[in-house]
């Protein structure tokens, strides 16, 4: 291998280098922005509306059970009042 050619394959190394070390620079600063906003938000004190939203999730979920279950009652009835239309001949 000629000087020539390994000067080359020395300064191809070295650019990968020198782009594998600008990556990682990267790296460490956009950890180092999360941890600073980390710290901020662990400095403020904490929230006071999940119960508040749990609760209002809880009574949403049963007021869609009970509709869940009226819908359910209905349909229930469906078949006998279709029979009893048929029969009285009120179809039409």
């Amino acid at each position: 291998m000629d000087a020539d050619a390994r000067l080359a394959r020395i300064e191809a190394r070295q650019e990968a280098l020198i782009g594998a070390v600008h990556g990682l620079t990267d790296v460490m600063e956009q950890t180092r922005d999360l941890v600073t906003e980390l710290m901020a938000w662990l400095q403020e004190p904490p929230s006071s509306e999940l119960p508040d939203l749990l609760k209002a999730l809880t009574e949403a979920v049963g007021e869609q059970g009970e509709k869940i279950t009226a819908m359910h009652g209905l349909l229930a009835k469906l078949p006998a009042q279709i029979v009893r239309t048929v029969a009285a001949g009120d179809v039409g």
